[in-house]
């Protein structure tokens, strides 16, 4: 029942209807604070990818915090994704995200499951390298669809 709420959690990352916040906020903000967040979750994934390449030695503890932080930052994001930061000159997303918000909420959805998953097979007992990779490789091919479809280089 818990490992379903949290997917509902990380799987909601992209709703658009957070209207207080754009009253709260300049959308020169909401942008800024979006790209703080993704600027976090890259961190993370930074450290999942070097794991998952064996370019750093594999420790499960450092795989589940990692996992942890994107899963805390990540609920933060749907406050950002409000129609007033369309068209924002500093935004890195593409105008496709707002013409196709329903694939971009899926590949949303994706990366939550995605990230569920890996939280939760990093807290089995028993949890090592050969879990993580595949569990890892979800994660990361899912940020690298959103980024392929909705975002600017």
């Amino acid at each position: 029942m818990l490992k379903k709420v949290a997917l509902l959690m990380v799987g909601g990352v992209f709703a658009t209807s957070v209207l207080a916040q754009a009253e709260l906020f300049k959308p020169d903000d909401l942008v800024k604070y979006r790209q703080s967040i993704y600027q976090v979750m890259s961190a993370q994934a930074t450290v999942l990818g070097a794991t998952a390449k064996g370019e750093i030695e594999f420790d499960p503890e450092i795989v589940r915090e990692r996992a942890l932080n994107m899963g805390n930052v990540a609920k933060l994001l749907g406050e950002t994704y409000v129609p007033a930061t369309q068209g924002v000159k500093d935004s890195n997303m593409l105008p496709a995200a707002w013409e196709d918000m329903d694939g971009f909420g899926d590949k949303g959805k994706a990366f939550g499951g995605a990230l569920q998953e890996l939280i939760a097979v990093s807290g089995e007992e028993g949890f090592d390298k050969k879990a993580a990779g595949p569990a890892i490789v979800k994660v990361l091919k899912s940020c690298k669809a959103c980024h392929d479809d909705y975002r600017a280089d």
